[in-house]
């Protein structure tokens, strides 16, 4: 059964912490959007631990503010199933979290809260604890406009005392997925997964200025069971660092 000490294909994976980053905002003019909190949980159809997490989806879903999203790895598809779901880059992702959160270990379930706070993806109160202190961090205000020809633009203002580099990051999720495991260590048993992540975008980089960033074609998005959110989300060494700004886009 997959546990925090996670062996990949018979190696644990551990990752060296580095330097916490930090960033110098200046104050920012009050919002009338609710600041959004990303809560990004790893989680596979493989593994025998995830579907406590998998279903805390859904009272994550309730809670104003956040935005969960489930990201499937498929380092576990050697014990007998593979993850219909998965993406190669969401093992990358958490990879990036766990050299930059100081973890040295990757592992299923895993919540992830705007990059920086990390628990383990079936323990509520672990939880709510990384939400209580991203609600804490100071957020960068992100807009979305609609522009004439049904497009979409994210609109990050001046932060003239901002330190480093951000990317614009669009993530595209389906709302709901229902999957009938047929092997493995979850054989037998039909699962629900909410706000799967399914495609990413990197459209933009961000050093402080003012700037306007056009969203890629989202014009064939059925919103009814698709979704989609923009992160404005730390560099560090090319990795994937906090999360600093985040907007749900909704027609």
């Amino acid at each position: 059964m997959p546990s925090l000490t996670s062996m990949i294909f018979g190696r644990t994976y551990w990752l060296p912490a580095v330097l916490a980053v930090l960033l110098s905002f200046t104050a920012v003019p009050a919002r009338a959007q609710t600041q959004l909190v990303v809560l990004e949980l790893f989680t596979s159809q493989g593994c025998n631990s995830c579907p406590p997490a998998d279903a805390l989806m859904s009272e994550w879903l309730k809670q104003p503010g956040v935005l969960p999203i489930s990201l499937h790895v498929d380092y576990w598809d050697y014990l007998g199933w593979k993850d219909t779901l998965s993406r190669k880059g969401h093992n990358v992702r958490q990879k990036d979290y766990a050299r930059g959160i100081g973890n040295r270990q990757i592992y299923t379930p895993q919540v992830v809260v705007d990059g920086q706070f990390q628990a383990v993806g079936s323990n509520r109160e672990a939880i709510e604890m990384a939400l209580a202190k991203a609600r804490k961090q100071q957020h960068v205000p992100l807009r979305v406009e609609r522009t004439k020809n049904k497009g979409w633009q994210v609109v990050v203002p001046e932060m003239p005392n901002w330190q480093g580099e951000a990317k614009l990051l669009l993530c595209r999720y389906d709302r709901k997925h229902d999957v009938t495991i047929e092997r493995g260590e979850n054989h037998g048993r039909t699962l629900s997964y909410l706000n799967v992540a399914r495609a990413w975008n990197d459209f933009g980089r961000w050093k402080g200025e003012a700037g306007r960033y056009d969203v890629p074609d989202l014009e064939a998005t059925d919103w009814n069971r698709q979704g989609a959110v923009v992160m404005l989300q730390m560099l560090k060494d090319n990795s994937n660092g906090p999360i600093i700004g985040a907007i749900d886009l909704k027609p």
